[in-house]
């Protein structure tokens, strides 16, 4: 996919993304989160909903939760509750999924992971 047709996506949620959205079940988990933001989910809850494994949901939850995107109440507990962010950029990011679903996959999925950029840092040169 070219990165002419990531034109569409504005600058400010490239930049979340980068920063925040590692896959496109993270992004999954994050809205369903945001739709009901009063609600409290435990592991188990949101592994049934995503049909997954506890495990899973449980990783993605504290991911979200050390991205400050989920609060963790009580011990096993988990809320949207954004605050790194304004929650006016995933409403804006939640609009563009919506309407451009592929587009944002696309776009999260043509980022470096974190190891492939840790090894190529690894070869940078750095003056002394």
């Amino acid at each position: 996919m070219s990165p002419d047709l990531f034109d569409e996506i504005p600058d400010r949620l490239k930049s979340f993304i980068k920063k925040n959205i590692s896959s496109f079940s993270i992004l999954e988990v994050l809205l369903l989160l945001k739709r009901d933001a009063q609600r409290l989910w435990t592991p188990e809850e949101l592994s049934i909903e995503m049909r997954t494994n506890v495990s899973y949901a449980t990783a993605q939850l504290a991911e979200l939760t050390s991205l400050k995107l989920v609060e963790a109440e009580g011990t096993n507990s988990y809320r949207y509750s954004p605050q790194n962010v304004g929650s006016e950029i995933i409403d804006e990011l939640e609009s563009l999924y919506n309407s451009r679903r592929s587009t944002v996959i696309n776009y999260i999925y043509s980022q470096p992971s974190d190891s492939i950029r840790d090894f190529a840092n690894a070869f940078k040169i750095k003056k002394d």
